[in-house]
């Protein structure tokens, strides 16, 4: 059967908002399998944390990437060099419209300043804290540091432990949901985790689920899927989603995987016989 790994890659090719480690970048040159990515962040910040680094690795071959919560997608070619690219794309600004755009970035805007919404001191606010990321926009209430040092990481772990302290993230989301309603139902806009520290807004079928049926159309018999964040609201779900509702006699399966952290990622592709 032609099988086709495809992997998330914060928090499940590499610790969150950090480079790939070498030994993965290895382990992805040695696998029996071709591999793709499907991830949520857009390319900027995935050139430092994945792109660059892999061909420094050492990586030589080809695979296509799905960036932006799947919607922008690359072909990869590191025979030569490494060359991205684009094959398709999708923006959640063109497609909402400049009035309905305006709206959700006033939402975003107004829901962060409330003052059940605020988060104190010792944690602090770095960067822009809303993102348009051409297929989706980003909202990280400690905002997007330019650098992931030593003192973002720190601001990062402490809002981790907030978050899952007070249920921060999950009543964020409810009251984006209720105020978005409309446009959630009209205008399918979807809302997710995204990562450690932030909400990824973008539009169903405009995600990670477009990687899968690519992988398909191209050839794939089966695609086995790697991420972090299957979970409800996660921005993984949406494959567990379709993997669950996929056709038991179908030729073609689809199967999604739930990792812990990178390290997890390995393990799982050495017991599947992916990776020796």
């Amino acid at each position: 059967m032609n099988t086709a790994v495809l992997l998330d890659i914060d928090g499940t090719m590499t610790p969150p908002r950090q480079p790939i480690q070498e030994e993965m970048a290895r382990l992805l040159g040695r696998l029996s399998v071709p591999f793709h990515v499907a991830a949520g962040s857009h390319l900027p910040l995935l050139q430092q944390q994945f792109f660059h680094p892999l061909y420094d690795f050492g990586f030589r071959g080809r695979f296509d990437a799905f960036v932006s919560n799947g919607a922008v997608h690359y072909r990869a070619d590191y025979r030569e060099g490494p060359s991205l690219e684009l094959i398709s794309e999708f923006d959640i600004r063109d497609y909402l419209g400049e009035t309905d755009y305006a709206f959700l970035i006033q939402v975003l805007s107004e829901t962060l300043d409330l003052p059940e919404f605020q988060t104190h001191l010792p944690l602090k606010v770095a960067g822009e804290r809303i993102v348009y990321r051409g297929s989706m926009v980003n909202c990280s209430p400690i905002g997007r540091a330019l650098q992931e040092l030593a003192e973002a990481q720190r601001n990062r772990a402490m809002f981790v432990e907030f978050d899952r302290a007070n249920q921060y993230r999950e009543r964020v989301m409810a009251h984006l949901k209720r105020r978005l309603a409309r446009l959630m139902e009209e205008r399918d806009l979807t809302i997710t985790l995204g990562g450690q520290t932030s909400f990824d807004i973008g539009v169903h079928g405009q995600d990670k689920t477009k990687a899968v049926t690519a992988l398909i159309a191209s050839g794939a018999q089966r695609v086995v899927f790697f991420g972090d964040a299957l979970f409800d609201g996660g921005n993984d779900a949406a494959i567990r989603v379709m993997a669950e509702s996929w056709p038991a006699d179908s030729a073609v399966k689809v199967e999604a995987i739930q990792v812990e952290s990178w390290l997890d990622t390995m393990a799982r592709l050495r017991e599947l016989g992916f990776a020796a």
